[in-house]
């Protein structure tokens, strides 16, 4: 087999400060695959709206080509290797842009180390806005936002009639008042393998198992101190045996774009 990866997700930290440099620290979830000891990178590329590349000014965070971009180094450990949080962080002045306004767009790819492509991962569309100065900010495409405080689970309870757990999450949401939007908890096996269904009310558009809860914020910042979800045992749809799964808890919009990703949570299910 060649080598390959898979991509299961992304999201972004902005504002935050790496050794006194403030920038955005980029979080990736994906696997490889047959490349056992290989040395490659997670490679980042920056472009505009238009597609055009980033054009590096000073030689830090550049692709020999002279574009903008900033790597990781991987050595898989396994033919099959899962990063479930690989996190990269890119300075804001290494965007090497002027003062203004700009819709950008990240290209993720897994590279060889010589170069050359092995799989591309994912477009991650940003704005970004730097006012000339060293206090330069960037954003998703709204400057809606939330926050992950806790998360615990009550096992093997009841609810109607069936056998399920009650999932407790705790977290504030921020500048989202009156917007219709869940707090959304996927299910996948701890190796990246989704679940899958095809009932509908605990079902992703893409059919992953899921489950949702409604919100809609009274005011510009509200925290949920305990917001709680049942889930049925009998909709992860598995034989009996012991499994390791993994919730991926996400707010979302009502169209079910992600707002911010919140939480990964690993346990062990079992069925007679």
């Amino acid at each position: 087999m060649s080598p390959r990866a898979s991509f299961t997700k992304q999201w972004v930290d902005y504002d935050v400060y790496d050794n006194n440099v403030k920038g955005m620290r980029i979080h990736v979830k994906f696997s490889v695959y047959d490349m056992r000891d290989m040395e490659s990178y997670l490679a980042i590329y920056f472009q505009d709206d238009m597609g055009n590349k980033l054009k590096d000014k000073n030689k830090k965070f550049f692709t020999t080509s002279g574009e903008v971009a900033v790597y990781k180094n991987l050595d898989p450990c396994c033919d099959e290797t899962n990063y479930d949080d690989l996190q990269v962080f890119m300075p804001y002045d290494e965007l090497d842009l002027a003062p203004g306004k700009y819709n950008l767009s990240m290209d993720l790819d897994v590279i060889y180390k010589q170069g050359g492509i092995i799989q591309h991962l994912n477009y991650y569309d940003f704005e970004f806005t730097n006012p000339g100065s060293t206090s330069t900010t960037t954003r998703a495409p709204s400057s809606k936002n939330a926050s992950f405080d806790n998360m615990w689970v009550d096992y093997d309870i009841y609810e109607n009639n069936q056998l399920g757990m009650r999932i407790h999450v705790k977290f504030s949401m921020f500048n989202m008042k009156n917007q219709d939007s869940y707090l959304a908890i996927y299910f996948s096996t701890k190796n990246g393998v989704n679940l899958t269904t095809k009932n509908n009310d605990y079902s992703s558009k893409s059919g992953q198992v899921a489950v949702y809860k409604s919100l809609k914020p009274g005011y510009d910042d509200a925290a949920y101190n305990d917001a709680q979800i049942f889930m049925p045992y009998s909709q992860l749809n598995l034989g009996p045996g012991s499994y390791n799964l993994t919730m991926d808890l996400d707010l979302i919009y009502q169209n079910g774009d992600l707002i911010k990703h919140l939480k990964y949570y690993d346990f062990l299910y079992e069925k007679k």
